[in-house]
């Protein structure tokens, strides 16, 4: 995944948070700069990489289309309710 598309996928959610009404700061990584950001509350990334980021002890979730805001805002507000933000 390019930087394009990690751009592509922290614009749409941050347009999903702030129509769910969720604060939230939202950073845009690479795979291989996540342990960096070890302090994540979720991951949101392209399908694609659920093999890759199993083994992170972080709540995830994955896009088939990173496109679709509908799914995006979809599987954010579930996630979301699980963890008690929504």
């Amino acid at each position: 995944m390019g930087m394009g598309t990690v751009f592509i996928i922290k614009s749409n959610v941050e347009t999903v948070l702030k129509e769910l009404g969720v604060p939230a700061e939202v950073e845009a990584t690479n795979i291989s700069s996540l342990s960096i950001g070890a302090g994540a509350d979720l991951i949101v990334a392209s399908k694609d990489f659920e093999k890759v980021l199993s083994g992170k002890d972080i709540p995830k979730v994955f896009l088939v289309n990173i496109l679709d805001k509908n799914e995006l805002k979809q599987k954010l507000s579930k996630i979301l309710t699980e963890l008690g933000y929504l």
